[in-house]
């Protein structure tokens, strides 16, 4: 009985990490550390005060509305390599959809979706100018409405 009570124990706790999904976070997080020069985080309330006080267009405010959390990574190294993989993996997977990706001349913005339930979802700008690199992890509140996010591509 003993030993029954054990292994049932043990599952309890192996089985939330066995099947833990990777998210967007994850990787935000393992090129952070490696790479990191700058990281600002902006809680919602200083979205919340930007939507009140900022001068901002319409399209502007609605995005700013489904934004709950937004983390910024600035960086002079590149998203290539073994630092990404985790997100190359999560793409392929079906873990991560890769919304789009947009080239101006040497500029790159690469944008990756991750539902994680029907209320909470991620979106990840990865932005590349040649010299400077920046990652914008930003959970959202539902799914976002993708036509909307488009004036954060300009």
């Amino acid at each position: 009985m003993k030993k029954r009570l054990a292994l049932f124990v043990l599952v309890l706790c192996i089985a939330p990490v066995l099947s833990a999904q990777e998210s967007l976070k994850d990787v935000v997080r393992e090129y952070q550390q490696k790479n990191s020069e700058f990281t600002m985080v902006v809680p919602r309330f200083l979205l919340k005060m930007g939507l009140a006080y900022g001068d901002l267009d319409e399209a502007e405010r609605d995005v700013l509305k489904q934004i709950d959390h937004m983390k910024i990574v600035i960086s002079d190294n590149g998203f290539f390599g073994d630092e990404m993989s985790m997100l190359d993996d999560g793409i392929k997977k079906g873990q991560f959809k890769e919304i789009m990706t947009v080239y101006d001349q040497k500029d790159k913005v690469r944008m990756v979706y991750n539902q994680k339930n029907e209320r909470k979802s991620e979106l990840l700008m990865l932005v590349e100018d040649g010299s400077e690199h920046v990652m914008i992890l930003m959970n959202i509140n539902g799914k976002p409405d993708f036509s909307k996010f488009m004036v954060l591509a300009d």
